[in-house]
């Protein structure tokens, strides 16, 4: 199964919800083998990851691959064999790729396209200029992909409902694309939880001695946890009704 966090803009969230997604409990309890696949060439995860293992923390249960070329081939080539040897793939997408072609070849590959999107009408203009011509071209050429596109609402508000959220995404969204039923608050600990190779269970286990962090941590494990198991359900479903055609 390929997970991929695909958004043209930056900032949106995707190396973090990537990153916490390959390690999160649901997906290993789901997946015996995992890859973290980055597809920026700048690196923030391979820093993150160069970071993690000069710190010494475990690197075993998670594998972590860094793939920015351009070139389509070399790309498939990359993701066939990294797809051998796991049974989950996660993918980083760069907010910006030359003519977008880390987008395209993401959207072409991926079992579900999570696309990371503030609650905002500028948020929305930018995706129907940008990302959404990517997703109708490729749906175009492969009408069966045309179930695996999926927002994610991200920084919103920690008490707003996910029902409310849900149903203004779902009232502008054009053909294709789908609202998930989860939501990536604007919380604190997003910005801060990272900076020692860390991910956020490990991060909770850190500050559990101090009552208001570990608090904080909980919170935001379990709003990973619950869009972890929201899209290992929707690859496991689509895979099941490709194997049914």
């Amino acid at each position: 199964m390929i997970v991929g966090f695909v958004q043209t803009k930056g900032g949106t969230g995707k190396s973090t919800l990537a990153l916490n997604t390959a390690f999160s409990k649901t997906a290993a309890r789901a997946f015996e083998s995992i890859a973290l696949v980055e597809l920026d060439p700048q690196g923030t995860l391979r820093n993150w990851w160069s970071k993690r293992e000069e710190m010494g923390y475990d690197c075993s249960r998670v594998s972590f691959h860094h793939i920015s070329t351009t070139q389509k081939g070399v790309f498939q080539e990359g993701i066939k064999a990294i797809a051998q040897h796991n049974d989950l793939i996660v993918m980083d997408i760069p907010g910006e790729g030359t003519g977008r072609l880390h987008t395209q070849f993401a959207c072409a590959f991926c079992d579900v396209a999570v696309i990371p999107m503030r609650p905002s009408t500028n948020d929305e203009a930018a995706f129907l200029e940008n990302l959404y011509p990517v997703i109708k071209t490729i749906v175009a050429a492969a009408p069966e992909t045309k179930n695996r596109f999926h927002v994610l609402p991200v920084f919103t508000h920690p008490q707003a409902g996910v029902d409310k959220q849900y149903s203004r995404f779902q009232q502008v969204l054009p053909p294709y694309v789908t609202c998930l039923r989860a939501a990536f608050p604007a919380r604190s600990i997003y910005e801060n939880f990272n900076r020692q190779g860390l991910n956020l269970n490990e991060y909770a286990a850190v500050v559990a001695a101090n009552r208001k962090l570990r608090q904080q941590a909980d919170k935001a494990v379990a709003d990973v946890e619950t869009i972890a198991d929201i899209l290992i359900h929707l690859g496991k479903k689509g895979q099941d009704g490709a194997e049914g055609q």
